[in-house]
């Protein structure tokens, strides 16, 4: 596997892309009177995701790329990590939202996200990611705190389905939001616990790959932290779907955590990162110790 200390074109290009698309996508929907053809409270959820997304989202990934195609390995780390999270929150879009105009829009957003940050990811040199932080973070305190989100975050979203299992029920969620309201379950539950939960298994035994990994998924769970926290606020706001406290705090504190966790994790890089990148890169494969 070859590794590279900038992304490669394509993958530029196609995160400015994610970039100007991004903008347009969240400018139609903040400005464009029925874009969003939903209930109000529907609506004001998605402007607020809109939002977030514009203000925090975008800001971090142009950011990560800037630093990137600069040879900065804590930017590539950034980079990815802000592709993460484009990838999931477009992916939750295309997939809420009621159909509209700009539908092939939010397709081109998710794959071309998906795809940078897959081809960002492999390309990588997980090497230099472990060579710039091996002795300057606690393996298991970033680790462990990466399989506790995991651990919660799994949690929370079960004990709106487990019980509803048992009795032979709806979920309540589903009652007052919808179908639509498990698009969140089914990609955390799928795809983000299952993640974090490898990322901080393998940072936890000091896996090359783990220090990669762990840097990406805290990086994706502090960006989040901004939308997870606005929408949950307008849930609370709202009237149309019950938000218990416990389920506010299994919200907001994980998704805290991992937001200082990401700017510590990342600033400890300090200046080895430019001496890591250049280095000859491990061709280590993920899940090597």
């Amino acid at each position: 596997m070859s590794a590279t200390a900038t992304p490669r074109r394509w993958q530029t290009r196609a995160t400015v892309a994610v970039l100007a698309l991004s903008v347009v996508a969240t400018l139609l929907g903040l400005l464009r009177p029925g874009h969003y053809n939903a209930t109000p409270e529907a609506t004001l959820l998605y402007r607020v995701q809109d939002a977030t997304i514009i203000l925090v989202g975008v800001p971090v990934l142009a950011l990560g790329l800037w630093y990137a195609t600069r040879g900065s390995l804590r930017g590539r780390v950034v980079w990815l990590g802000g592709l993460a999270y484009s990838t999931y929150m477009w992916a939750s879009v295309g997939l809420q939202v009621p159909y509209n105009e700009f539908f092939l829009g939010y397709v081109a957003l998710f794959s071309l996200s998906l795809f940078a940050f897959v081809g960002g990811l492999v390309t990588t040199d997980a090497g230099a990611v472990r060579r710039a932080l091996e002795g300057r973070v606690s393996t298991s305190l970033y680790g462990g705190a990466l399989v506790l989100i995991a651990a919660g975050l799994g949690v929370l979203w079960l004990a709106d389905i487990v019980p509803a299992l048992l009795a032979g029920t709806t979920p309540r969620i589903v009652e007052e939001g919808g179908r639509g309201t498990l698009v969140t379950h089914l990609v955390d539950l799928g795809v983000v616990v299952p993640s974090l939960f490898v990322a901080g298994a393998w940072l936890r035994r000091g896996r090359t790959w783990g220090y990669l990994l762990g840097g990406v998924a805290l990086v994706l769970g502090a960006v989040l932290a901004s939308s997870i926290s606005a929408m949950t606020l307008a849930l609370i706001g709202g009237e149309t779907i019950t938000v218990s406290p416990v389920a506010a705090v299994f919200t907001f504190l994980p998704v805290l955590v991992s937001a200082v966790l990401a700017v510590r994790y990342v600033a400890s890089m300090g200046g080895d990162d430019d001496e890591g990148e250049h280095e000859e890169p491990t061709g280590e494969a993920p899940g090597t110790a």
